[in-house]
């Protein structure tokens, strides 16, 4: 607000209010409309980023647990062989048809059997623990089979490496819209009032500045910003994808070393069994021929157990597959 009087007797006096007002320029609105809508692709990156990080850890719980469980289970088909086994021997013994020796050896794996069960369930407890400390459950989920991922489902749709390009684009847009092309407008309305003896008018008018900065026009500060993010975000970029490609490659390579052992599992199943009944013909011979044959009995348990574990193994594989190609639960 402004007020001139002239000292001259017919002179004009003026009086002029003037009310500013700061717009946004157009290059600032599409900057920030353009960051609304990257925020908006943020969190949703970042709630797809947060189930996959919470499956990772459903996955390692649920897959070590039923690996635990299919271990005790088959210690306990072993103590129960051992066991019959044992009452068998005792049986022999005692009408003096066998000799002590094939007794304490079995006696001696059913005790080597039974620490590695207790082993085995302390493992199972600590991950049935850490599932009820996840979930607040107490029953396990009974199937937890999941399919390969898909060929076009690879590392290249983590949501980490998604969450790092928005992130860029945020921050271009955030320097853009904080440059000097980006600063504001000022609208002006302006009252102006004429006084004279001989006459008085009044005026109106608005008035618009627009800074030359509003032009593109950049700063060697503005540039130096710029490129510093831009190396930040590739070198970033760059140990991101490397890191999801070696873990994908990893366990691509599991997986086609799992397929190609269970195969000769199956083949070592089948020929242990074969091998099994045959050592059942030299029971009556002597005790060498015993031995054997008990040992036979035993292996044949841990190849089933190695065939079925490598099975699960391979689930595990399949599931941490689509753990790393960014796909949750």
């Amino acid at each position: 607000m402004s007020y001139l009087r002239s000292d001259e007797n017919e002179g004009t006096d003026e009086s002029e209010v003037s009310l500013n007002l700061p717009l946004k320029s157009p290059y600032r609105s599409a900057r920030d409309t353009t960051l609304r809508q990257l925020q908006d692709q943020i969190t949703s990156a970042e709630t797809a980023r947060r189930d996959l990080f919470f499956s990772g850890l459903l996955r390692e719980v649920l897959w070590s647990a039923r690996i635990a469980a299919t271990r005790v289970h088959y210690s306990q088909l072993k103590i129960d062989q051992i066991s019959a086994l044992q009452a068998r021997q005792q049986r022999l013994f005692e009408a003096r048809s066998a000799s002590r020796y094939s007794m304490l050896l079995l006696r001696h794996e059913l005790a080597e059997a039974r620490l590695m069960m207790a082993e085995q369930e302390r493992e199972l407890a600590r991950w049935r623990d850490h599932y009820r400390q996840l979930t607040g459950a107490t029953t396990l989920p009974h199937d937890i089979t999941e399919a390969a991922p898909l060929a076009d489902e690879t590392w290249q749709s983590h949501p980490a490496l998604r969450i790092l390009e928005l992130n860029w684009a945020r921050q271009q847009a955030v320097l853009a819209a904080d440059s000097t092309r980006g600063e504001a407008w000022n609208l002006s309305l302006q009252a102006k009032r004429l006084d004279n003896p001989l006459f008085e008018e009044n005026q109106y008018g608005l008035a618009l500045e627009v800074p030359l900065s509003g032009f593109s026009v950049a700063t060697q500060s503005t540039r130096s910003e710029w490129q510093e993010a831009s190396r930040s975000y590739w070198q970033q970029r760059d140990e991101l994808q490397l890191q999801l490609s070696r873990s994908w490659q990893a366990l691509q390579v599991e997986a086609s070393y799992l397929a190609e052992r269970q195969m000769l599992l199956q083949e070592s199943t089948g020929a242990s069994r074969e091998l099994l009944a045959e050592t059942e013909l030299l029971l009556g011979q002597n005790e060498l021929a015993r031995e054997i044959w008990i040992r036979r009995v035993l292996q044949d348990l841990d190849t089933q157990a190695d065939a079925a574990i490598n099975e699960l193994l391979i689930g595990q594989n399949r599931a941490m597959s689509r753990q790393a190609a960014g796909i949750p639960l």
